[in-house]
């Protein structure tokens, strides 16, 4: 990726960049042992992973453009402010994929107390992909679910999916999701400041739908998932760190759970 930036006003900023990678892509040695790029026989793998798979090695070749509004008072501890992205990309300046893309996310951080220290997030976002020419989106194009879009779910964990039997199901991701959360954070009682440790509780709300391919036959349609939770946060010496537990509350049969996850506090 090579990306230029310009600003626009003290809090706006533009920014383009060109990318370009090369994706290539093979089924786990315990599902291909002879390496034949066929499933060995009991690997229950959706066939449009399999298709895709073929299909490497895939170039993309694209160009990208961001707008970015940052108010925030503090990167690595934000208290207040706000910090929104909207990102466009196109597909098919030569190479494999043709598609354009879109994505937004707004982050608004509030100071709700100062004296306790408590501070309220909320987040919304979404994005939406569309494929032209003849080759159409391929199964890694999709958008995946991810704990930055709900948490309490696995990777993929929610969306399209190609239903193998026997209950098990595989994620193929979606064209367009829609997401909101929000979140309040605190400091933990007895334990010292110093420590640089904070809790959170949270609420996130999610919807990840749409698949052209003719595997997906489940949670194609827009349905809202929803999860509750708490988080454990650390400004550790390599950066805001965090685990989070979280619960769905609200979730399809086809959906696949992970209560616990590990990531960074401030992502923007």
């Amino acid at each position: 990726t090579v990306r230029f930036g310009l600003p626009i006003t003290q809090a706006l900023t533009a920014q383009l960049a060109y990318n370009i990678a090369q994706e290539k892509y093979k089924l786990s040695d315990d599902c291909d042992a002879n390496e034949d790029g066929d499933p060995d026989g009991g690997c229950n793998v959706s066939q449009a992973i399999v298709d895709g798979v073929d299909a490497s090695p895939w170039l993309k070749s694209s160009v990208s453009g961001s707008l970015v509004f940052n108010t925030i008072d503090n990167m690595k501890n934000p208290h207040d402010g706000i910090y929104a992205i909207l990102t466009g990309e196109v597909a098919g300046l030569g190479g494999d994929a043709k598609f354009f893309k879109v994505t937004a996310r707004g982050n608004y951080y509030k100071t709700l107390s100062e004296e306790m220290d408590i501070v309220g997030l909320a987040t919304i976002g979404g994005g939406h992909v569309q494929g032209f020419g003849s080759s159409g989106l391929r199964v890694f194009d999709m958008f995946q679910s991810t704990d930055r879009i709900i948490r309490g779910f696995e990777y993929g964990g929610i969306g399209p999916m190609d239903n193998l039997g026997n209950g098990e199901f595989d994620s193929l991701g979606g064209t367009t999701y829609f997401h909101a959360s929000l979140e309040g954070q605190f400091p933990l009682p007895v334990l010292p400041e110093s420590y640089g440790l904070r809790g959170a509780v949270f609420a996130d709300a999610a919807t990840l739908f749409g698949n052209p391919l003719p595997q997906a036959d489940t949670s194609t349609s827009m349905s809202w998932r929803a999860s509750v939770g708490a988080s454990l946060i650390w400004a550790s010496p390599f950066g805001p760190l965090r685990v989070d537990y979280a619960v769905p509350v609200k979730k399809l049969p086809s959906d696949k759970v992970q209560n616990i996850n590990f990531g960074i506090s401030t992502r923007f």
